[in-house]
């Protein structure tokens, strides 16, 4: 019992250490001469096993990151900033503008992390999802308003500084505390200690997994950027008119607007009744039969009811009298 005891409190005291190393290491990792920031209420919590499936080695991230001259805007060192945009294009040569996107993205250093091509009658669109090098972002959204007519742009910054280094620091914590309770376990002398420290060992080793994983997904993320393409055919290019136009030059374009879509319609009308003629006739043959079955129902009861008889006149003036 008193080895019981003594382990215990070996115990408590290693964990008390390690909460007093880990608030240690975030004031160290918020000084400003280290240029880190950190913040505890940011900093995600660990799920289960594999809730991200990035391996657990953490020396190397594998993931090349920007340096802040590269990546534009002059930011101090440290800085993780996860760029991100939502592109909007229309074209009138879809296949040309699909295969420049191809190559823009490819000469870049990118890859398509998702693509989906969709056929909506006559016209084509594209929806992809593009990963290039930060420094190669704004560089790829000039070169989508080069391939395509560009409607909407929009980019996002986010700043996982705080994030980031608050994740490295508790990273830092768990392996000291790794290799304290590693040597208790080599010390440890009876099974009840053993299986205490086991179990201790594999919460840490839990929590370094989650850690090092968030690590390598922010590397990824601010390491390559991502940009949502959406790229339509269409017949007609929306674009802006320069100089403003009078209220006759307006009601104009109103008329002519509304004439054009007029015409658009009806013609997509004759093609969607030309490929569905085989319904509607079906269709018409039914509402056909409909009509001349009501027709003998109605007949039927009309002959089913006797007409009225007309009530003769002397009767009338005898009920009077």
């Amino acid at each position: 019992m008193k080895r019981m005891r003594t382990w215990l409190a070996l115990l408590c005291v290693l964990l008390t250490l390690t909460a007093c190393g880990g608030n240690s290491s975030k004031s160290a990792a918020s000084r400003p001469a280290d240029n880190e920031m950190v913040s505890t209420d940011s900093a995600p919590q660990a799920p289960a096993e594999g809730g991200y499936g990035w391996a657990t080695d953490s020396a190397d991230t594998g993931m090349p990151e920007p340096a802040p001259e590269e990546s534009g805007g002059g930011l101090p060192a440290g800085v993780k900033i996860i760029y991100t945009a939502d592109v909007e294009l229309e074209t009138k040569e879809f296949d040309q503008a699909s295969q420049a996107l191809d190559e823009a993205v490819k000469e870049l250093g990118g890859w398509f992390e998702s693509r989906s091509l969709y056929q909506g009658g006559s016209y084509r669109s594209l929806s992809c999802t593009v990963r290039v090098p930060a420094e190669q972002f704004e560089v790829l959204l000039d070169r989508a308003g080069q391939a395509a007519h560009m409607v909407r742009r929009e980019a996002y910054s986010e700043d996982v500084s705080e994030a980031y280094y608050d994740s490295e620091a508790r990273l830092a914590t768990q392996r000291t505390k790794l290799e304290r309770l590693q040597t208790l376990l080599a010390q440890a002398a009876t099974m009840e200690d053993i299986i205490a420290l086991e179990s201790a060992l594999s919460e840490t080793e839990l929590q370094i997994e989650f850690l090092t994983g968030s690590l390598r997904r922010y590397d990824s993320l601010v390491g390559y950027s991502t940009v949502n393409i959406h790229l339509r055919e269409v017949y007609r290019l929306s674009t802006d008119e320069d100089v403003p136009m009078t209220f006759g030059q307006r009601l104009g374009s109103a008329f002519s607007t509304g004439l054009q879509r007029g015409m658009d319609n009806l013609e997509e009308l004759v093609i969607g009744l030309a490929a569905n003629w085989m319904t509607l006739l079906l269709l018409a043959a039914v509402a056909a039969c409909a009509v001349v079955v009501l027709r003998r129902l109605i007949r039927r009861r009309r002959k089913a009811v006797p007409p009225p008889q007309p009530v003769q006149e002397e009767k009338k003036e005898e009920k009077k009298e």
